[in-house]
């Protein structure tokens, strides 16, 4: 044979690409003519066995890779455990040798188990470690709020669990829902479902606090008008948002406007619907006296009469803009 089988075996990549030059692919075709082995080695490329067996040894690899790694994450998050069980034990110890009952040790104990839900649950847990430490950590939160009521023999626990998990889920909802959201039609609508169940927390939160109270009938009226009148307003947003047309300047002015609208009028909506006096109303405009503090109806009805006149300007020009452009793209186009 003219070649040497190693030097067309490295060529064979580029002649298989058709990106090698004329000259190497002649060499290449006439060894291949002589060379029953390089023939062959040529014909598995061509079918894609040599990348069929490269995925099946990289799959291979990635797999050994990931047990090991998580071989280690669990060991360090056992490990971390039996460290947490130090100061347990020496509370139960020390609680025993006093005389007194199994009263503050569970408080440790829960408070230990909210540290563990941190440093632990994310070595053990494979897939989704952040949900999982979140709802871990939230269920020890109130397992030690629990603990810590029944301990003072309060009866704040719901308050406090409510308001908790209030709090939470608006900061963590929107990780947590969408990975609890297993069938697709449910993606689709993840922002309105963390939306709800962020609305549903705040009316729990106030239902309890308002038993907790004893709140009466003007409690109720005003929480509930105030809270559904501004929930309305995220209602909107959200739709707006994720159900709007595609452009983002029209979606901008129409939520400039609608911003706008309900800052202004709210002051006239509550008070028409709660039945309550007050001089903050735009039927006190009156533009001529300026924005004296002297009277000051006037000077809030002047305020929100400018914020409604400054909010329809400019989401008048968004939208006008977002117009232009859509008109635009339809041009292009054609």
């Amino acid at each position: 044979m003219k070649y040497d089988c190693n030097v067309v075996k490295d060529l064979l990549p580029l002649y298989q690409d058709n990106i090698c030059s004329s000259t190497s692919k002649d060499i290449v075709e006439e060894h291949l003519r002589e060379c029953a082995d390089c023939k062959k080695v040529a014909e598995q490329m061509s079918d894609g066995a040599v990348e069929k067996t490269l995925a099946v040894e990289k799959t291979r690899v990635l797999e050994k890779h990931r047990k090991n790694v998580n071989r280690k994450t669990t060991t360090i998050g056992i490990t971390t455990a039996g460290i947490l069980m130090i100061p347990v034990i020496v509370c139960l110890i020390c609680n025993i040798a006093i005389g007194h009952a199994l009263d503050w040790f569970f408080i440790v104990l829960t408070a230990m188990l909210l540290v563990a839900s941190f440093t632990v649950v994310p070595f053990i847990v494979e897939k989704d470690k952040i949900m999982w430490t979140i709802l871990s950590a939230t269920g020890a939160l109130l397992l030690l709020l629990l603990t810590c009521c029944i301990y003072t023999h309060g009866d704040w626990f719901f308050v406090a669990a409510s308001g908790c998990i209030f709090g939470i889920s608006c900061i963590v909802s929107p990780f947590v829902i969408p990975k609890l959201c297993r069938r697709e039609s449910l993606k689709k609508h993840k922002a309105v479902l963390t939306v709800l169940w962020d609305v549903v927390w705040l009316y729990i939160l106030l239902v309890v606090c308002g038993i907790y109270v004893h709140g009466g009938g003007l409690y109720w009226r005003i929480s509930m008008a105030v809270t559904t009148f501004m929930m309305l307003l995220v209602g909107i947003y959200v739709a707006v948002i994720c159900y709007g047309r595609k452009n983002g300047w029209i979606k901008s002015g129409v939520l400039v406007i609608i911003t706008g609208l309900w800052a202004g009028l709210s002051s006239d909506i509550m008070t028409l619907f709660l039945n309550l006096p007050g001089e903050q109303s735009l039927k006190y405009l009156d533009l001529s006296s300026g924005f004296g503090t002297e009277n000051m109806a006037a000077f809030n009805a002047n305020i929100y009469f400018t914020v409604i006149v400054a909010s329809v300007v400019v989401g008048g020009i968004l939208i006008g803009k977002g117009i232009k452009k859509d008109k635009e793209e339809q041009n292009a186009k054609q």
